[in-house]
C-alpha cells in the first residue's frame, strides 16, 4: 500500500497540503460566518429603529389625536366655540396644527367628530341643497385627505352623515366615500382624482372647477350635483341617479380610440393649465400634496416643465405601437405624474412692506406665515407681516415690543409664536415676547437670564421651549434655558459642554435634542455633538462630525436621522453633508450637495426630500436649489430661484409649497418673495 505522507506533490506531501488547506479555509468561514453575523445584526439594528421610530410617530400621533379631542370638548364645555366674538379662531388654528400629524384613519375619524360637533356642515340645507351659507368654525381648505376612507358603520341603512360640509380646494385623490351622506356638499376646485363614490348621496353637490380624472361613483345619488359635461367624461358611473334625475347603469371614463400619443396631446393641455394655475397661491386644488420619488427624478433632470413634458410624450409616443388604445387609468396617472412635475418650480409672490435680513418666518395653525424683524441695511426692525397663501399677499401683523434682529421665533402648541433674544442699535437683548394669532396682539412674557444672538430655540415635547448658546457680546455661551408656555416663565438649565454661536439644534424622535458644531470662545470652529436630556436637564457628547461647521443646516429625516449640509469651517466653504442616526449614536458622511453653501436654508418637504436653497459659496451669493433623496443618498439640481438669496427665510405652507422671504443679494437687502 502507497505511503500517502511520503507522496510528495511540489516537494509538499498531501498531509502537508490538506493542513495548508486547513489553515486557510477555517478562517475564511469564519470570516464569512462572521460577516454574515454582522451583516444579520446590522439588519436587526435596522428593523429594531424602524420599529422603534414607527411606534415613536404612532404615540405622537394618538397624543396629538387624544389632546384635540380633549381640548376641544373642553372648549365646547365653556362655550368658546359659540362665542360670536371669535366663533372659530382657536379651535381651527388647533386642528390644522394637528391635521399635518394624523394617518387616514385619525383624519377620518376627526372628521366625523367634527360633524357631530357642528364644527364643519354648518351651512343651511332645504332637502340636501343649500340656501344660506354659515361660516364652519373648522376650516378644512387646501389641506390633504388623500387615500381617507368613510364609511357609515351601519352602511345605508343609517349613512354617515356629512351634509353641507365644505371640502373646497382640498386634495382627495384616492379617497373613499362608502355610505355617505354628501348632500349639499362642496368640492369646488378639489382634487378627486381616483376618489370612489359608493351607496353615497351626492344630491346638489357642487364639482365646480374639482379634478375627477379616474372617480368612479356607484349605487349614488346624484341628483341636482353641479357637474360638467367634461367632468363626466372624467370619471365613470354605474347605477347612478345623474343630476338631470336620469338613471345611468353603467358609463365608463371616455376612453380614445386614437394612438395613445394622441392622448399625450391632452394631458400636454392639462399640464400647460396646470402650470399656468400653478402660480397663483389660491389654485390648490391641482397642487398634489405628495411628489414621487420618480416625479423629483424626473423634475431634477430637465430645466422646465415643456422639457418634462416632452421627454414624457417621446417616451409614451415609442410604446405607441405595443399599445394602440390606452384606458384612462393609464392616462390618469402619467397626468398625475406631468402635473406634479409641472409644480416643480418658482414663481414669484407679493413682496413684503420692507426689506428684511436675519430676520424670522413662522407658519401658523391657520396656514399664514409670520415674519418678524429683520435688518434692511439700514436699521432693524419691529414691525411683524402676515402672507396669506390664499391671495399671495401680505398684511402688517402690528409692532414687537423691541426691534431685533438675530432672534428666534418658535410657533408653541397652542398656537402662539415665541420671539426670543436678538439685537438692535440698543445693543444685545434677553426679552421675549408672545404673537397671539387670533388677537394680532404682542404682549412681553419675561425675559432670559442673559442676553443672547444667534442663538437656537427647540420644541420639547412638553411644549417647552429650549434656548441654547449664542453670543451676548462678550462671549460666546454654553449656557441654556427653558421658557414654560403654560406659566410663562423662564428657568436656567444645564450648561452644554462647549460655548457655541452659529450651531443647530433639532429635537429628535426620542425627545432628546442634538446640538451640533458652531463657534466656540477662543477656539477653532467646533465638530462636536450632544445632546440634551429634558428628563435629566444633562448633557452628554455624542460623537463627531467629519469635518467643522459653522452657519450650517440640521434636518430631520422620516426615518429619524438629522441631515447636516454646508455650512463654514474656517477655511473654506462647504458642499459635504453628514448623517446622525439617533439609534447608534454615529455620524456618517453622505452625498455632497453640487454647491458650497453658508447661510443658506433647508426644508424638509412633505414626499420625504430635502430642499436646499440659497446660500453663499465663497465667491457668490446663490439663486441655485437643489433636492436630497434620503433613499438613494443623493443630490438633485432642480430650478434656480428668481433672486440669489442668503439669510432669507423658507417656510412650509399647508399647500406643501415653500415660501421663501428676504434676505441678501450680495447688493441689495430684499424685499421679495417667492414659492416653490
Amino acid at each position: 500500500m502507497a505511503d500517502f505522507n511520503k507522496r510528495s506533490f511540489w516537494n509538499f506531501t498531501f498531509k502537508d497540503i490538506l493542513a495548508i488547506i486547513s489553515s486557510v479555509a477555517i478562517p475564511i468561514a469564519l470570516a464569512i460566518y462572521t460577516s454574515i453575523s454582522s451583516e444579520q445584526q446590522k439588519q436587526q439594528a435596522e428593523k429594531k429603529q424602524q420599529f422603534d421610530f414607527e411606534q415613536s410617530r404612532e404615540l405622537r400621533q394618538q397624543s396629538i389625536y387624544d389632546g384635540f379631542l380633549n381640548n376641544t370638548y373642553k372648549l365646547d364645555k365653556d362655550g368658546y366655540l359659540n362665542d360670536t366674538r371669535n366663533p372659530w379662531a382657536f379651535a381651527n388654528a388647533y386642528y390644522r396644527a394637528a391635521h399635518r400629524q394624523w394617518d387616514t384613519t385619525r383624519k377620518a375619524d376627526v372628521i366625523q367628530f367634527l360633524k357631530e360637533k357642528q364644527l364643519i356642515g354648518r351651512n343651511n340645507c332645504t332637502n340636501g341643497c343649500r340656501t344660506t351659507k354659515l361660516d364652519d368654525i373648522i376650516r378644512l381648505n387646501e389641506l390633504s385627505f388623500d387615500k381617507v376612507h368613510l364609511a357609515s358603520e351601519t352602511g345605508v341603512l343609517n349613512k354617515l352623515n356629512l351634509q353641507c360640509t365644505s371640502f373646497d380646494q382640498v386634495s382627495m385623490s384616492n379617497a373613499e366615500f362608502s355610505s355617505v351622506n354628501l348632500n349639499g356638499v362642496s368640492f369646488n376646485g378639489a382634487r378627486l382624482n381616483n376618489a370612489k363614490f359608493d351607496g353615497s348621496s351626492l344630491v346638489c353637490v357642487s364639482f365646480h372647477g374639482a379634478n375627477l380624472i379616474g372617480a368612479h361613483f356607484s349605487n349614488s345619488d346624484m341628483t341636482g350635483a353641479i357637474i360638467t359635461e367634461d367632468q363626466i367624461k372624467q370619471a365613470s358611473f354605474h347605477n347612478v341617479t345623474m343630476p338631470n334625475g336620469k338613471k345611468t347603469e353603467t358609463t365608463s371614463a371616455t376612453t380614445t380610440k386614437k394612438p395613445i400619443t394622441k392622448t399625450t396631446t391632452i394631458i400636454k393641455t392639462e399640464i400647460s393649465t396646470t402650470a399656468s394655475s400653478s402660480s397663483t397661491p389660491t389654485s390648490s386644488a391641482t397642487t398634489p400634496s405628495t411628489t414621487s420619488s420618480k416625479t423629483t427624478s424626473i423634475a431634477s433632470s430637465t430645466s422646465t416643465t415643456t422639457s418634462t413634458s416632452t421627454t414624457i410624450s417621446s417616451t409614451v409616443a415609442t410604446s405607441s405601437t405595443a399599445a394602440a388604445t390606452s384606458s384612462l387609468t393609464e392616462a390618469t396617472s402619467l397626468t398625475e405624474e406631468i402635473s406634479s412635475t409641472a409644480i416643480l418650480k418658482w414663481t414669484t409672490t407679493g413682496n413684503m412692506s420692507v426689506a428684511r435680513y436675519w430676520h424670522t418666518a413662522s407658519t401658523l395653525a391657520n396656514g399664514y406665515v409670520l415674519v418678524t424683524g429683520g435688518f434692511d441695511g439700514t436699521s432693524v426692525h419691529s414691525s411683524a407681516e402676515l402672507y396669506n397663501p390664499s391671495t399671495g399677499t401680505w398684511t402688517t401683523a402690528g409692532s414687537m415690543n423691541v426691534a431685533r434682529q438675530y432672534h428666534t421665533a418658535s410657533t408653541l402648541v397652542n398656537g402662539s409664536v415665541l420671539i426670543v433674544g436678538g439685537f438692535n442699535s440698543d445693543g444685545y437683548i434677553n426679552s421675549a415676547e408672545l404673537y397671539n394669532p387670533p388677537t394680532g396682539t404682542w404682549t412681553l412674557t419675561g425675559s432670559m437670564s442673559i442676553t443672547r444672538r444667534q442663538h437656537t430655540a427647540s420644541i420639547l415635547a412638553n411644549g417647552s421651549v429650549l434656548i441654547t448658546g449664542g453670543y451676548n457680546g462678550s462671549k460666546y455661551l454654553n449656557s441654556a434655558e427653558l421658557y414654560n408656555p403654560s406659566t410663562s416663565t423662564w428657568t436656567t438649565t444645564g450648561s452644554m459642554n462647549v460655548a457655541r454661536q452659529d450651531h443647530t439644534a433639532s429635537t429628535l424622535t426620542n425627545r432628546l435634542v442634538l446640538v451640533a458644531g458652531g463657534l466656540p470662545n477662543g477656539g477653532s470652529i467646533l465638530d462636536s455633538a450632544e445632546l440634551y436630556n429634558p428628563s435629566t436637564d444633562t448633557w452628554t457628547t455624542t460623537g463627531q462630525m467629519s469635518i467643522t461647521r459653522r452657519q450650517h443646516t440640521a434636518s430631520i429625516l422620516a426615518n429619524g436621522s438629522v441631515l447636516i449640509t454646508g455650512g463654514y469651517n474656517g477655511s473654506r466653504y462647504l458642499n459635504s453633508t453628514e448623517l446622525y442616526s439617533p439609534s447608534t449614536s454615529t455620524w456618517t458622511t453622505t452625498g455632497s450637495m453640487n454647491v458650497a453653501r453658508q447661510y443658506h436654508r433647508a426644508s424638509s418637504l412633505e414626499n420625504g426630500l430635502i430642499l436646499v436653497t440659497g446660500g453663499y459659496s465663497g465667491s457668490s451669493y446663490l439663486d441655485s436649489a437643489e433636492l436630497y433623496n434620503p433613499s438613494t443618498d443623493t443630490w438633485a439640481t432642480i430650478g434656480n430661484m428668481n433672486v440669489v438669496r442668503d439669510l432669507h427665510t423658507a417656510s412650509i405652507l399647508a399647500n406643501a409649497k415653500v415660501l421663501i422671504t428676504g434676505g441678501y443679494s450680495g447688493s441689495s437687502y430684499l424685499n421679495s418673495a417667492e414659492l416653490y
